[in-house]
């Protein structure tokens, strides 16, 4: 009979997760994800294969995360305006904030593994599409409630956000700080609400 797992698996990725956020990918031994784990390697192995599927795990939870963030969002109360005002709160909260500057997992993944690792970019094409949809949502009911402009294409708007907040996160690795983050949100928003 097989011995039960003597660690938790979602604590485990979550410390992997970090790990990951902080160095990249390339930059993360083996060594590192036994430090941010506590785990032996013989422990890590069997419990996620290698070093490729516990990133994967620690992507895909991220991944969730931010989604269900959006979901979150989008069911929130008050109007279309302040759903999207939060939303940017957020993004200029990760982008511009003290310590170290991560920037964001999924726009890192991006560019370190995003143009030669099919299941990563896979992935990231999914979470895209995801953000997307919840993105609309939210600018759809701005729309129909009257606190964003009744022109707008949620669609192609959505898209914009997206490119402006990853920008953002990638600019937060070179310090941007909290004073351009929230004048590149106030433009952002002015072309949402009505003139």
């Amino acid at each position: 009979m097989a011995r039960p797992r003597e660690f938790d698996e979602q604590e485990v990725i979550a410390k992997a997760q970090e790990a990951f956020w902080a160095n990249g990918y390339g930059a993360t031994s083996v060594t590192d994800l036994m430090d941010a784990t506590g785990l032996a390697k013989g422990s890590l192995y069997k419990g996620f294969v290698d070093k490729q599927h516990l990133f994967l795990q620690a992507l895909d939870s991220y991944l969730d995360t931010g989604y269900q963030g959006l979901i979150e969002l989008d069911a929130s109360s008050g109007s279309g305006r302040e759903a999207m005002e939060r939303f940017f709160a957020g993004v200029v909260r990760m982008s511009a904030g003290t310590g170290v500057r991560r920037g964001c997992l999924a726009v890192n993944s991006s560019i370190e593994l995003g143009p030669h690792d099919s299941q990563v970019r896979n992935r990231l094409r999914r979470y895209s599409r995801q953000q997307g949809a919840a993105l609309a949502a939210i600018l759809q009911r701005g729309i129909a409630d009257g606190s964003l402009r009744a022109d707008l294409d949620p669609q192609a708007e959505a898209r914009q956000i997206i490119t402006i907040t990853d920008g953002m996160h990638v600019r937060s690795k070179l310090g941007l700080t909290r004073g351009e983050a929230n004048e590149t949100v106030a433009m952002a928003m002015s072309s949402l609400v009505k003139a």
